[in-house]
């Protein structure tokens, strides 16, 4: 009965040794959380939240480069805006000074058709295009303006006329 005994007690206590190595050999963490994680569907649970966390942290590292990214573009845009704006300002300024000099010369145009004489002038006048015409005898004195219409072909000096007037209210 003794010997029974002896060889159960050294049984349990080489188990004991086994179980005490494996335990040894795990570490405290992963012991702990086998100690907090009772069942089967609590440590399911566990691994899909860590995956969940995983994939979270990928998809706030995209949105963290896609929104430097797009600060980057939007800087080059706010960029390409200001170097639009600067180029329509100088391309006014550029237009400006065209149509100043285009009516400086329209104003000559007309100082030197007003001295001439009506009869050699109003042919001229007919053949150029009605917007210079118009500019022309806008530049003239009223008198010699009508004197030249009442040379041109009557149809082409109402149309003259109507344009000049309507020029005018503008």
């Amino acid at each position: 009965m003794r010997s029974l005994r002896k060889i159960f007690f050294w049984r349990r206590f080489g188990a004991l040794l086994l179980v005490a190595a494996a335990l040894a050999a795990v570490p405290p963490v992963a012991a702990q959380e086998r100690a907090d994680i009772a069942s089967v569907e609590e440590r399911r649970i566990l691994v899909e939240l860590r995956k969940e966390k995983e994939r979270l942290q990928e998809r706030e590292k995209k949105l963290d480069a896609r929104e430097i990214e797009l600060k980057t573009l939007a800087a080059e845009v706010d960029k390409k805006i200001q170097k639009l704006s600067e180029e329509r300002k100088a391309l006014e300024t550029v237009l400006a000074a065209r149509q100043q000099l285009s009516n400086q010369k329209i104003q000559e145009l007309s100082k030197i058709y007003e001295k001439m004489d009506p009869a050699e002038a109003a042919p001229i006048l007919e053949a150029l295009d009605e917007d210079l015409v118009i500019g022309i005898l806008s530049g003239m004195k009223s008198k010699a303006a009508g004197k030249l219409l009442a040379l041109m072909d009557e149809a082409k000096a109402a149309r003259l006329s109507t344009s000049y007037s309507l020029k005018q209210r503008k």
